[in-house]
């Protein structure tokens, strides 16, 4: 017994954009892309100042001698 196989003739093209492709809105502009990586650097740049500010859990180095 042998499957049925209906023959494969390519689609004509439409010159239409599937859904995935087609423009969308813009949600956020350049100014908007500008203070979020404002806010993210400046994030950044807190955590790593808290972070230095610690007191080391290391004790004094000993002589070498």
């Amino acid at each position: 017994m042998s499957l049925p196989i209906e023959p494969l003739e390519p689609e004509a093209a439409s010159g239409e954009l599937v859904h995935w492709m087609a423009p969308g809105r813009l949600l956020l502009g350049p100014a908007g892309l500008a203070t979020a990586f404002g806010a993210g650097l400046l994030l950044g740049l807190g955590a790593l100042a808290v972070l230095n500010r610690r007191p080391s859990r290391r004790g004094p180095v000993p002589p070498l001698a």
